[in-house]
């Protein structure tokens, strides 16, 4: 049995819903009412979706992009983009684990309706942009123009007091009604942007070119979860029903056996009999064949887990070099994937904030391509080596320079630090190619 839908996959990150009530428990054709419900009490969820996505997204966000910004409206927005203090990459890193889960989020660039006379004013009254984010199970429709682009889009939200709003927006206004066919207008407005202000963030890339959204990243690892939970769940009352020995006593007639209807056998208790015919009190047990089978079965569900979420290399699984150097690489491979769906988005989140105050965004975002484990030293020496050789152009050393600065102190600074170091690197680099030049 599969489930899909994004009330399921959230249930699997956060382990509540069906997996904390038992509700995701699927019943033994011959299991009575009782020992169902019993079961389902009993059950506990083992969650190894959680571990894997807060793995990846450990391993993506541990260090901060590298960002060279000089259009100040968007150096100013990512300080704060959600009007709660919120900094650029915690904001991603939420909204990426939601993409993660669910496949795709959509990240409104929306802006406060009001009127500034300076851009000075505008601060002030606090009419800046910022983002909002909607899950898949809010959009309610959309269209594409004839190249695939996004025309118009539509969310459904439910608010606190039990309505329901639509919100829409396409390449020019957005209007925020209470029904689908967005009659009882409650607002509207124009934002002449050229575009819709909404930025999908994927985790995977969309199958086909008119899906709007991704397949989740996490839905056959939640499936086999959601498996692993009830094969532990069956394994449990396995325990429960067998584990435990069963005494037997010979009796002669019907006569002791009646004596002994109501006896209860325990290890502080002593128990007389007749040896009559060899007979005497024993023990018996069920085999272990079904325990061990389970117990198989779930180690089994454990390692496809791993497998499927290129995590095999932290396993206990004995492999070769060379196999766990290919696992590392898919790992990275992944990750890779990841900051690239992060990168470009951010890249039109920036040119969406820069045009709605009038202005054009410079300057570039660069999320980490990287993750491999590397000897901090080998690396110093290598570059050492390069910069004596000559073996990278002037412009080459520089960006070499930026790259050894983050891998050494970029888990001890914050990024409007890293970036007065940039600047300070490609400043020096000014004399130092004339430098260079002069010698040669």
């Amino acid at each position: 049995m599969a489930l899909t839908g994004e009330k399921f996959l959230i249930d699997a990150y956060t382990g509540k819903g069906g997996f904390l009530d038992g509700s995701y428990l699927i019943p033994h054709p011959r299991e009575s009412d009782e020992k169902f419900s019993r079961r389902k009490k009993l059950a506990v969820y083992p969650n190894y979706v959680k571990k894997v996505v807060d793995s990846y997204l450990s391993h993506l966000f541990k260090k901060s992009p590298v960002r060279s910004i000089e259009t100040q409206e968007y150096l100013e927005f990512i300080q704060n983009v959600d009007k709660q203090g919120t900094y650029m990459d915690d904001y991603m890193r939420r909204a990426f684990k939601l993409s993660m889960v669910t496949g795709t989020t959509f990240l409104i660039v929306d802006k406060p309706k009001g009127k500034a006379l300076t851009k000075l004013e505008e601060k002030q009254l606090g009419l800046t942009p910022y983002l909002a984010l909607r899950t898949r199970s809010q959009l309610y429709n959309y269209s594409l123009d004839s190249y695939g682009r996004l025309s118009s889009i539509t969310f459904i939200e439910k608010q606190p007091d039990g309505t329901t709003l639509y919100r829409y927006f396409d390449t020019n206004v957005w209007r925020v009604a209470t029904d689908p066919e967005l009659n009882e207008i409650q607002g509207e407005g124009e934002h002449n942007l050229g575009e819709v202000p909404v930025v999908l963030l994927h985790s995977t890339d969309p199958l086909l070119p008119t899906d709007l959204t991704a397949p989740p990243w996490i839905l056959d690892i939640a499936n086999l979860n959601f498996d692993l939970y009830n094969a532990l769940s069956e394994l449990r009352e396995l325990f429960r029903n067998q584990t435990f020995s069963i005494f037997t006593i010979p009796v002669k007639d019907q006569a002791d056996a009646e004596k002994l209807k109501d006896l209860t056998i325990s290890t502080e208790n002593a128990i007389p009999y007749s040896p009559e015919g060899g007979g005497k009190p024993d023990f018996i047990a069920p085999p272990p064949d079904p325990v061990q089978s389970y117990m198989q079965y779930i180690e089994n569900l454990i390692q496809q887990i791993y497998r499927l979420s290129n995590l095999e290399f932290t396993g206990g699984v004995q492999k070769s070099g060379i196999a766990k150097e290919y696992d590392w690489l898919e790992f990275n491979r992944t990750l890779t994937s990841f900051a690239q769906q992060c990168e470009q988005a951010e890249y039109k989140i920036a040119n969406l904030v820069c045009k709605w105050q009038g202005t054009e965004f410079k300057g570039y975002i660069q999320y980490p391509r990287d993750f491999s484990i590397r000897n901090l030293a080998e690396e110093l020496e290598t570059a050492m080596n390069a910069i004596t050789a000559q073996i990278l152009p002037p412009t080459g050393v520089v960006e070499l320079r930026k790259k050894l600065t983050r891998d050494i102190l970029g888990e001890f600074v914050d990024d409007k630090l890293l970036n007065q170091m940039d600047e300070e690197i490609e400043k020096e680099s000014q004399s130092y190619v004339p430098r260079v030049n002069e010698e040669i």
